[in-house]
């Protein structure tokens, strides 16, 4: 006979209860729980209810692309201080309750027959850069990958370029699906005016945009990617993949093979995921082998910046943050952030503004774990979506915020 402990341990939980440690209340707090955690049985999902029965926003993700569900995310809401208990309801994948969508990604290419397809996988090589101006159109309806919350939006140029860009909106709904889509259905840019949805607002000029990478080695910054003039990459192959597109986070993986380093040749991997709720996203970069003596780079464009640059130290993380006119022509104030885990920061550091290479960018220089992994989250807000932005203390404030979400700040127990 089994004994009471080995009962215990054989029993699939059915209560998640949350613990706030936080002094103030955590407005669409993000979780995530493992699939062995929950020990599934059969072909049900699970969902959670709260105390009064209510569906609690959440999704299941494959993240391997098994044809199984790895992990459960939901966003829950606490009061400052709050414990929550929430029940585990085993459902299927028919009964599975249906949810606002707050998280989006988009990447769409034109096919052969002149339409628009968004694709779920898709690669290039070093050569086949589709820059457009020759015979074959362009085929990106945004440059490349999109990606969304109800709060920003941000894009990959996936045409060799690398670099990261700002979507500035004025709307909760998803809205990149359509955006990038000329009248005659071709990709076009209809993003650089205003839009009732909002509209492209970076100026990225020759740094890597907002949370691009380099690699640094022997004091020389050497860009993941090319500028727009060079027809050739210095990656052999990249491959994007979407990971899920749910109500509550959107994810999706960048593989770059073939990095030329100086002669040496390197592999990296990028897994972006961006919450309902956030002003950014979160970047996990994974490189099992870098040249001796290098390190990975990210940062922040300041081409336009007059300000003072920031760096503070919020809940375990190293914050770097500019607040300015970062924007084309200046029209508008933008707060941009950089959100680094003291673990994964080393230091930063900024580049010259005229010569060869990536210029007028503010660069933190990447520390990985033993597993060859970094992160870091990117944020960005724009006045436009809530005008108290063009106060620099507030956009300050809502970095701190951010960060403490980020600091684990709620014990999580299964019951």
């Amino acid at each position: 006979m089994l004994g009471a402990a080995s009962l215990f341990a054989q029993r699939k939980p059915q209560v998640v209860v949350l613990q706030s440690k936080a002094d103030t209340a955590l407005i669409d707090q993000p979780f995530v729980l493992k699939r062995a955690a929950l020990k599934p049985a059969n072909n049900l999902l699970p969902a959670l209810c709260d105390s009064k029965g209510r569906w609690v926003p959440s999704q299941v993700d494959d993240l391997d692309q098994d044809g199984r569900w790895d992990e459960l995310a939901f966003l829950c809401t606490l009061a400052k201080g709050e414990k929550k208990s929430l029940t585990i309801k085993w459902v299927s994948a028919e009964k599975y309750p249906c949810f606002t969508g707050r998280a989006n990604v988009r990447y769409g290419k034109l096919q052969p027959s002149g339409q628009i397809a968004e694709l779920k996988t898709d690669v290039h090589g070093k050569e086949n850069l589709a820059r457009g101006g020759g015979p074959v159109p362009y085929p990106y309806q945004m440059d490349g990958i999109a990606w969304e919350n109800d709060r920003m939006g941000f894009r990959h140029y996936f045409d060799g370029r690398n670099c990261r860009d700002v979507y500035g909106k004025k709307t909760t709904e998803m809205v990149l699906d359509k955006v990038g889509i000329k009248p005659d259905g071709k990709p076009g840019d209809t993003y650089h005016v205003m839009a009732d949805w909002g509209r492209d607002i970076l100026s990225v000029g020759r740094s890597f945009g907002m949370g691009g990478l380099a690699l640094l080695k022997n004091d020389k910054l050497i860009r993941l990617g090319v500028t727009v003039d060079q027809t050739t990459d210095n990656v052999d192959s990249t491959r994007y993949t979407l990971i899920n597109k749910g109500v509550v986070r959107a994810l999706f993986r960048l593989n770059f093979y073939g990095w030329d380093v100086e002669g040496e040749k390197i592999d990296l991997t990028q897994i972006v995921t961006i919450w309902g709720g956030s002003y950014g996203y979160e970047n996990r970069v994974i490189a099992a082998k870098l040249p001796k003596g290098s390190s990975l780079v990210t940062g922040i464009v300041r081409n336009n910046n007059n300000q003072p640059l920031q760096s503070e130290q919020f809940y375990g993380s190293r914050v770097m943050i500019t607040h300015d006119k970062q924007t084309y022509n200046k029209e508008f104030t933008l707060g941009l952030g950089l959100i680094v885990p003291t673990s994964s920061f080393e230091k930063s550091f900024d580049t010259p503004d005229q010569g060869e290479g990536i210029l007028y960018t503010w660069c933190a220089q990447l520390r990985r774990d033993a597993k060859g992994e970094a992160n870091y989250s990117v944020l960005a807000a724009w006045e436009m979506q809530n005008p108290a932005f063009l106060n620099r203390a507030f956009f300050v404030k809502t970095l701190k915020y951010e960060a403490l979400k980020r600091s684990n700040p709620v014990q999580l127990l299964l019951k």
